[in-house]
């Protein structure tokens, strides 16, 4: 299992952080929702650490501990006092290999991951993203929510998560970070020693299917609510298999929606009137992604909206970006990558991601390098790579949704 160290002294302050790569995009369609639901348990207890003595001894040291699950992880950290994170390296080893999983405690988090998900079907946002993925995804491993659905939470059960907890939480599939005020040499030893005799061999699952893009699909609401409707313009992009691909559209997405400078707030809100919100989204994962334009608008705009965000796209992948609009995406991906690196936590989680994505350090390592050599050029071609203009219409994907959440609609 790798060991990344990550030394600095500025507070006396660090975090343990451990990535392990399984989530939603490695479940069983039976079982979908499992990897979150097993992230909420391990803090539960261990053979070592009693129900609620985890979080107990984190914060009464006046630490925190938190976790997350994704498509391609979960992971699970600790920020502690400095002189006390060799606690925070045992307790997340425990975790990992000993956690009990008790009966009871599973009863509890089922109901408090059942209200989860039914507040995420009241989000508007959050049931665009599910019918989002669910189109655009028609098959492969990003097809179904991480949350899983009330069918599969519910159906849940102890041995099938014990199951799934020895298959998946192997060495090979992990990697812990450590961050902030510590000795490299003393956390490798307290790594070592915690981790001492974990050969727990890991499965390897066989993902659903390949992902499989749908093209041109449609999803429009069946009935005007009266207020506004949020919808998603989506076109099937590379992840981090494409790690060449990752930065310019990272920059993409910065000049064209991030922000009330950004390109397509100017064109399409203030100057149109087309909306009253939009944004862009790249989100990267280890496999195929989207590229994702979000707007809020009222119901008779919509068609409005999509022939302008059309016209829009295929201008910016023909004419190379402004030199003040290039330097503003680059000082805010800059300053986003510095500011994340200001914390032990924010460190943790920016080396565990990239690593657990990309397999090394190297996209971490050389990013503000490659972000300054980057061209106008390089993120028109990238863009176009991703939205084709030529044949626009068929590789996108639109989605909308009324205000309170509830519109499927029909392709």
């Amino acid at each position: 299992m790798p060991l990344l160290l990550l030394e600095n002294h500025e507070a006396a302050v660090a975090t343990a952080d451990i990535w392990v790569r399984t989530g939603a995009a490695d479940e069983p369609e039976d079982l979908s929702g499992i990897s979150h639901f097993l992230e909420h348990m391990l803090f539960k207890g261990t053979e070592k650490w009693g129900l609620g003595e985890i979080e107990r001894a984190i914060e009464s040291v006046g630490g925190v501990s938190n976790a997350g699950t994704s498509y391609d992880f979960t992971h699970y950290y600790v920020t502690l006092p400095a002189a006390r994170i060799r606690t925070g390296i045992e307790m997340l080893a425990e975790m990992v290999r000993h956690s009990t999983l008790d009966a009871a405690e599973l009863e509890k988090e089922r109901l408090v991951i059942l209200e989860e998900y039914r507040r995420k079907q009241d989000n508007p946002i959050g049931v665009l993203y599910e019918l989002l993925y669910g189109e655009l995804f028609e098959a492969g491993p990003y097809h179904l929510p991480v949350i899983g659905s009330e069918e599969t939470i519910r159906a849940i059960d102890r041995p099938a998560m014990l199951d799934y907890y020895h298959r998946r939480y192997g060495p090979e599939g992990a990697v812990l970070v450590v961050a902030g005020d510590i000795e490299p040499e003393r956390a490798i030893e307290w790594a070592e020693a915690a981790f001492a005799g974990f050969d727990r061999r890991r499965e390897e699952l066989t993902r659903r299917a390949p992902v499989r893009y749908g093209r041109g699909k449609r999803v429009h609401e069946r009935k005007p609510t009266g207020g506004e409707v949020y919808v998603a313009y989506a076109f099937p992009a590379p992840g981090m298999q494409a790690t060449e691909e990752v930065l310019p559209l990272d920059m993409a997405q910065f000049i064209l929606g991030s922000g009330r400078a950004a390109r397509l707030h100017q064109e399409l809100k203030e100057k149109r009137g087309l909306c009253s919100s939009i944004n862009s989204y790249y989100p990267t994962h280890a496999h195929d992604s989207l590229f994702v334009f979000v707007a809020t608008c009222q119901p008779g705009q919509r068609e409005g909206l999509r022939g302008a965000l059309l016209e829009e796209l295929r201008r910016f992948a023909a004419e190379p970006t402004p030199p003040p609009a290039m330097k503003r995406a680059r000082r805010l991906l800059a300053s986003s990558h510095l500011f994340s690196m200001e914390t032990s936590s924010g460190a943790a989680s920016n080396i565990g991601y990239y690593y657990t994505l990309s397999g090394s350090t190297e996209f971490f390592d050389s990013y503000l390098e490659k972000l300054e050599a980057l061209t106008a050029e390089q993120v028109s071609a990238a863009t176009a790579r991703v939205i084709h203009p030529e044949r626009l219409e068929e590789s996108l994907v639109e989605i909308s949704v009324g205000p309170n959440g509830e519109l499927k609609g029909e392709g």
